[in-house]
């Protein structure tokens, strides 16, 4: 299929623009697909994604030479839709070959051709608004990245494809640093890191009198790097958070997926399935699986405020020449976990928070958590997340004596 990015989607709406390629315009068609994506884009949103010119609009090359064959069939052209895996030979075989397109080699060439006089140049004036023109600068605009950054969006790529199978791309990375369940100071963190704007290592080598800061203070590394910091260095405090997040985690969600650089400027993008075996399980199985809501947010919770953890004291001991106890470092942990939590169930106790919300919230917390209710007479299933006068915290790891913190 063409393109660099390849899904069963994109391979329905090539089977679509084939077909009516291939077969006599004189000939009805009628297109029989689990895809509301195809349906709706060829029929409810057409006429307002020609109205706004097209602007961020997915695979528009596509749908503008679908919809140039469509107006120029004499003949009746219906779509009708059917549910999707539920037995249907003819779809269940069309899945298996959109499936195969998307995965092939090497790339076809399909007929995008539209002429001039059917495809409609810009955005329709009397519709236009100042945040459409912004987004049509916007999309026009490419950015050139740096080597560094280009290497750690793949590393993340990487990552992020064999924790949950999907390929992510790069516009995906970019807009999963502000995934709503990463506090804004962490969002910010992950995107300069992305962008490789913070100065460590090599930056230092080509000052003159500044070369020793280009070391790691804790363990002496020649070059430290923003991986070394997180995932890398022998410092007592990361090797202590990492435990700690390991040991809270609860096991019925699966293993504690090993924290690397990729994963945690990833965290956003992570998801798990709710059965945890399906994590080992191929491909085509993984991606039928329904996603765990609870376990994929406190996944990126823990990701993320943990590696923000380990950056704020590193800046600690190298900037401000402050050392850490096992101790403080325990208690700042579980003070920043805690304060998530009790973030959470600020906002879920709002009036108008829907059911749904407060689910979330106890889905993400209930297994990592102890609950006081001295203070309460009764407390039913979820009823701790939105009572805030009931004491709530998580469950403090217990120190190992035989084991040493890895």
């Amino acid at each position: 299929m063409p393109g660099t990015h390849h899904s069963n989607q994109i391979g329905e709406l090539v089977a679509v623009l084939v077909a009516l390629q291939s077969i006599n315009p004189q000939t009805p068609i009628k297109f029989i697909t689990d895809s509301k994506y195809v349906i709706n884009g060829l029929t409810t949103h057409l006429s307002s994604w020609e109205d706004s010119g097209w602007i961020e609009v997915s695979n528009a090359p596509l749908f503008k030479a679908i919809a140039y064959h469509l107006r120029r069939r004499p003949t009746p052209t219906t779509f009708q839709w059917v549910k999707g895996h539920s037995g249907v030979e003819g779809n269940e075989k069309a899945d298996q070959l959109a499936q195969s397109g998307a995965t092939k080699a090497d790339v076809d060439e399909v007929d995008l051709y539209v002429p001039r006089n059917f495809d409609i140049q810009g955005a329709k004036l009397s519709l236009i608004t100042q945040q459409l023109a912004y987004r049509a600068l916007m999309a026009d605009t490419h950015l050139k990245y740096n080597r560094q950054t280009l290497c750690l969006l793949s590393i993340t790529r990487a990552a992020i494809e064999n924790l949950t199978t999907t390929l992510e791309t790069d516009e995906t990375i970019w807009k999963s640093c502000r995934h709503k369940d990463i506090t804004k100071k962490i969002q910010m963190f992950i995107y300069k890191t992305l962008n490789n704007a913070y100065k460590l290592g090599e930056f230092w080598l080509q000052i003159p009198t500044f070369e020793q800061r280009a070391r790691c203070s804790a363990c002496g590394e020649l070059s430290e790097s923003m991986e070394h910091i997180l995932v890398q260095c022998n410092n007592l405090a990361r090797k202590k958070i990492w435990s700690m997040v390991r040991t809270i985690w609860p096991r019925k969600y699966g293993p504690w997926p090993e924290p690397s650089i990729g994963l945690i400027l990833g965290c956003g993008a992570l998801s798990l399935p709710q059965n945890p075996q399906n994590r080992d399980s191929d491909n085509e199985n993984r991606n039928a699986t329904k996603i765990a809501k609870g376990p994929s947010r406190l996944l990126r919770i823990l990701l993320s405020e943990s590696a923000y953890l380990i950056w704020t004291v590193r800046c600690e001991r190298a900037i401000k020449g402050q050392t850490h106890t096992t101790e403080n470092i325990t208690s700042r942990w579980a003070n920043t976990i805690n304060r998530r939590l009790q973030l959470d169930r600020a906002i879920a106790a709002r009036t108008e928070r829907s059911s749904k919300a407060i689910t979330l919230v106890a889905q993400t917390w209930a297994d990592i958590i102890k609950i006081d209710t001295n203070n309460t007479t009764q407390q039913n299933n979820d009823e701790w997340v939105t009572t805030l006068e009931v004491l709530v915290g998580i469950k403090l790891p217990r120190p190992s004596q035989t084991e040493e913190t890895r």
